[in-house]
């Protein structure tokens, strides 16, 4: 009797990652992104490829919680990324520049600390995405 109480009780323990809310909202986001793409028609999709280095840091893509990109049909030569770092507790978005697996950072966004409110704050976070990748930023 006193295994299975142990189990029960050991499977009640949730993470802060779990009860704030973050681990739903990143597992959400490549269906949120869809749902953009979608709704408005740009191509905003993964990038499964492992970054190497964000401002010339090699430990920084350790606290990535995910990476999207855009490219404009119209500038091809040019790879518009969406990505997000967590820095204690809270999740920062930055829109950058990539290239050969190197993120440059070229505009930050507003940051995320209720996960569970966040979706006003991810879709400019994806509608930022698409600006840039209009305006032409370079580095």
């Amino acid at each position: 009797m006193q295994t299975s109480n142990k189990r029960e009780s050991f499977s009640e323990i949730r993470t802060w990652e779990e009860e704030s809310g973050l681990l739903a909202f990143l597992s959400s986001i490549h269906q949120r992104a869809k749902d953009f793409n979608n709704r408005l028609g740009f191509d905003i999709e993964s990038v499964t490829a492992p970054l190497l280095e964000i401002d010339g840091n090699r430990g920084t893509p350790r606290n990535v919680g995910f990476v999207l990109e855009r490219i404009n049909p119209l500038m091809p030569e040019f790879r518009y990324c969406l990505y997000c770092l967590l820095k204690e507790k809270v999740l920062y978005g930055y829109i950058g520049i990539l290239k050969n697996g190197k993120m440059r950072t070229v505009r930050h966004l507003q940051p995320i600390e209720n996960f569970r409110k966040a979706d006003a704050v991810l879709h400019r976070w994806f509608t930022q995405l698409v600006r840039a990748s209009c305006e032409k930023i370079m580095l």
